[in-house]
């Protein structure tokens, strides 16, 4: 059984916010980087990135850990 969130119109307001947020400080965004964060931001989640990506939004807008892509590299 699966369940349906009504998330649409929230996360289409977060994605406008986190995008015109994101262009004002001269920080342009992949479409679905900021798609991501909408969601994250909406579900209040904790999102988890290899990538710098985000930082820009945390904690104004999500909240993130990084977490250092190098620590898995094979030796």
């Amino acid at each position: 059984m699966s369940t349906a969130l009504d998330l649409a119109p929230d996360v289409f307001e977060a994605y406008a916010a986190i995008d015109a947020f994101s262009e004002s400080i001269g920080i342009s965004m992949g479409k679905n980087g900021v798609w991501i964060a909408a969601a994250a931001q909406t579900l209040q989640a904790l999102l988890l990135t290899t990538d710098k990506d985000f930082d820009h939004l945390h904690p104004i807008y999500i909240s993130r850990d990084w977490i250092d892509p190098s620590l898995f590299k094979a030796k």
